[in-house]
């Protein structure tokens, strides 16, 4: 009997010298199928070398050990294993003399490869004066190159966009940079470009690039995205004409994910000895210049063959995820709807969407639900919660954190609570409540920048002691008056926010009116709102506004006759206290994008509102149809149990009334389930 499916025996033992395309859908073991073909291949071939190329580091050295563990250590003496990257750098340093370099290059990461783009601008006063009157603004006088404005995290975005660029245009719009108006429009999505017509900056960013190869030959490095460039450029030269003789088979894994110059080095050198393997419904990457379309093309050239067996999940939750794909154009030409190879058993946990009018009422039935399956002898291990975006995840966090599970948190939800934001903001509350407290008080004294460093700190204290005050109690005492003009008029906005905190006659404040109040009266928000590339500061003040409303509506709940003292002190201690526990043992909190390739027994897929998920970035059905892939990839990484979950209203999106996603009603018929926070 064999270890294979009809459909992966049938890949197996395709032709070797005709093309061949794998089209494997989720979870249906291609891999395996993988490894196998490149057995085979070997007992045919007495001599010759085999090429497989996967995408990720990871993803071959798996793929490598588990071959290493399948041939005899001849064999595998003719086997390369790594990503296009490895594969190209291997080649162009056997070839560096030829190509301008020596053979001892190295090869930056992309910090270096910022430095050296900056470099470039930096020592060009006309891409100085583009970029700082593109994105920064022109100035009345004279451009000064000396006084630019622009900072590391400008260069840090160009660079970017250089790199954004070379993966996404087609190989010769890079060699003579003409764009076409596909690729234009392709880049008009990925790049800033209000201020500028998007082929003004195709033409700056490949002239920065052009400088950046020739910087390369100078000091004898090269970055990923050189890599793949001169690849190309030694297709064209013919110095990969011996590498592809050598080959007598080369195979391509997670092709939907290939760029076009990666594509274009897959066909000068693999010809018609090639298999490529891939799902166009799991492309998910085109932000990165993937171009699920090649598949497709490869398609039309070669043999097709459908791995469609899914090991991974049951039935019903493979229905749903073909439902939500058969939605999409594309790929629909080679698409065959996945079938489970597990029989339905009582493993099965069912498919359930849950509806909630605040995001808290949803976090808290998810959170009721994991402490079930965990009680129950389910692995931490095994649950999964996953989100389009970051807009989706604070609730659940939060009551994650106050229930103290074990969280292995990949979205950087905890960038949120480590946040300047965050901190300066229970720091302003905590020296409310507690006059005190010298630590507080020295972390927010000069937030908003006011002069007021270290020296000045120092007179404060100083003068604080001579009256046996705090820093604090000084400030707020009449002895304030003993200070100069100049220290007295830094501190005065300070003191006069908390002046009027102390003052009776505003105690009636609530908690939610209070924070906005200290943050908008020291000058906090406007100070925010002024600074360069402040959109995620801005995103944490919205997502901390959300916070505090629900801390505020719950505390309520349980307490009366309270002051605002008293919660505001219990809003710190929450916020500081309960520490969440980050474990990689614990129950796992992702993105979509971040758990392609994973699976779970359980999962929760938060956010499907469509505001949130397909979201507002969607402008055209080509983004549509993007979003859907994104939506299939989450439904099939679960095994057991699928909860897809919607709320009216998110603490992230303030009092906006947010909608069902239309992914729901492209799922078929989902029993639903209204939750108050309980089951």
């Amino acid at each position: 009997m064999s270890d294979y499916n009809k459909e992966q025996q049938a890949l197996i033992d395709a032709p070797l010298t005709t093309k061949v395309v794998g089209v494997a859908g989720a979870g249906t073991g291609k891999t395996t199928t993988i490894l196998a073909r490149t057995r085979r291949i070997l007992k045919e071939f007495s001599t010759g070398r085999v090429v497989l190329i996967t995408f990720t580091r990871m993803a071959a050295n798996d793929m490598r050990n588990r071959l290493m563990r399948q041939v005899s250590d001849q064999d595998m003496r003719r086997v390369t294993v790594g990503t296009f990257h490895s594969v190209l750098g291997q080649l162009i340093r056997e070839n560096a003399v030829a190509i301008g370099l020596q053979p001892n290059f190295s090869i930056i990461d992309e910090n270096s490869t910022t430095m050296m783009y900056r470099s470039i601008i930096e020592n060009n006063p006309d891409y100085l004066q583009f970029f700082t009157d593109t994105f920064i603004g022109p100035k009345d006088h004279p451009f000064d190159p000396k006084h630019t404005k622009l900072g590391a995290k400008d260069f840090k975005k160009y660079a970017g966009a250089v790199s954004t660029m070379v993966n996404t245009a087609y190989p010769q719009e890079l060699m003579d940079g003409v764009f076409g108006e596909e690729t234009q429009n392709r880049l008009a999505k990925m790049l800033d470009c209000q201020n500028v017509s998007i082929q003004k900056l195709l033409s700056v960013y490949h002239h920065i690039f052009k400088d950046s190869l020739s910087v390369g030959r100078e000091t004898n490095t090269v970055n990923y995205d050189h890599i793949l460039f001169i690849g190309y450029l030694m297709c064209k030269a013919g110095l990969m004409d011996a590498f592809s003789k050598s080959i007598v088979h080369m195979i391509v894994d997670e092709y939907q994910d290939t760029n076009l110059l990666q594509d274009a080095f897959v066909r000068a050198v693999g010809g018609d000895h090639l298999t490529i393997v891939g799902d166009v419904d799991q492309a998910i990457y085109e932000f990165r210049g993937g171009k699920a379309s090649l598949l497709s093309q490869h398609a039309k050239e070669g043999t097709v063959i459908n791995l469609t067996l899914n090991y991974r999940s049951f039935q019903p939750i493979l229905d749903v995820a073909n439902s939500v794909i058969d939605h999409n154009i594309s790929g629909s030409d080679i698409r065959k709807p996945l079938r489970a190879y597990r029989s339905l058993t009582q493993d099965f946990g069912g498919i359930l969407v849950t509806k909630a009018h605040r995001d808290k009422d949803e976090s808290e039935d998810i959170v009721n639900r994991i402490k079930f399956l965990l009680a129950q002898g389910v692995p931490a291990t095994e649950i999964a919660i996953l989100v389009r975006s970051r807009m989706s995840i604070a609730s659940i966090n939060m009551e994650l954190q106050k229930q103290k599970i074990a969280v292995n948190d990949t979205t950087k939800f905890a960038d949120f609570m480590k946040s300047d934001e965050m901190r300066d903001t229970l720091n302003f509350i905590k020296v409310f409540t507690n006059p005190k407290d010298i630590y507080a008080f020295m972390s927010i004294i000069d937030r908003p920048k006011r002069g007021l460093g270290a020296v000045a700190l120092k007179k404060l204290q100083d003068k604080a002691a001579e009256h046996n005050m705090s820093i604090i109690e000084y400030l707020l005492s009449d002895y304030i008056s003993e200070l100069t003009p100049g220290m007295r008029k830094k501190v005065q906005a300070y003191v006069d926010v908390y002046q009027t905190l102390i003052d009776p006659t505003n105690q009636h404040m609530s908690l939610s009116e209070m924070v906005p109040f200290l943050l908008k009266s020291t000058g906090y928000v406007d100070w925010v709102q002024a600074l360069k590339n402040n959109a995620t500061r801005l995103r944490n003040l919205e997502i901390l506004k959300g916070i505090v409303k629900d801390f505020e509506e719950e505390y309520e709940q349980t307490h009366h006759d309270f002051t605002l003292f008293d919660i505001a002190n219990a809003f710190t201690f929450e916020m500081t206290s309960s520490i969440r526990e980050e474990s990689h043992d614990g129950v796992t909190v992702a993105t979509i994008h971040g758990a392609k390739g994973l699976e779970w027994a359980y999962v929760f897929v938060l956010g499907m509102e469509e505001e949130n998920f397909p979201g507002r970035q969607v402008v055209d059905n080509e983004d549509m149809e993007s979003e859907r892939r994104l939506m299939y990839v989450a439904i099939t990484r679960a095994k057991n149990c699928l909860w897809l979950c919607n709320s009216e209203h998110r603490i992230t999106y303030g009092e906006a009334d947010l909608h069902p996603s239309r992914f729901l009603r492209e799922c078929g018929e989902i029993p639903e389930k209204t939750v108050e926070g309980g089951w």
